[in-house]
């Protein structure tokens, strides 16, 4: 998004979220101010991209319950954000926003299952296979 509002300007990026909007329907935004906001926002998902990356590698791949439950709230959060302000509106077409929800679904319920069947190594004592 950050690419698009820097090569096509606010109007096409507004577009391009708004994908449930008729086109003709979408103002004609020509201010500097709200594509820096846009611009913002979208800054502002890509840091929270990045923080849910890191906590997943570092953290949730060693079944970590701290990274566990800081991605669940963070991710949920976000995706809860999406619902209620762009999805059920109807300002954004399933279609386009429905994949990151779809894929968050499987995640969470896989990464459950993982922390409640992982057993840490006792200190010294090799775990049999």
């Amino acid at each position: 998004m950050l690419q698009q509002l820097a090569a096509d300007g606010a109007t096409k990026a507004l577009a391009t979220i708004g994908s449930a909007v008729p086109p003709v329907d979408l103002p004609i935004i020509s201010g500097g101010v709200t594509a820096a906001v846009l611009a913002y926002y979208a800054w502002n998902i890509l840091c929270i991209g990045l923080l849910v990356l890191v906590v997943g590698v570092r953290l949730n791949w060693n079944n970590s319950r701290m990274g566990y439950w800081l991605n669940l709230a963070v991710v949920g959060a976000v995706d809860l954000g999406l619902i209620f302000t762009l999805l059920a509106p109807g300002y954004m077409a399933l279609a386009d926003g429905g994949l990151g929800l779809a894929l968050w679904l499987p995640a969470a319920i896989f990464s459950t299952i993982g922390l409640l069947h992982h057993h840490p190594q006792r200190a010294g004592q090799d775990v049999p296979a």
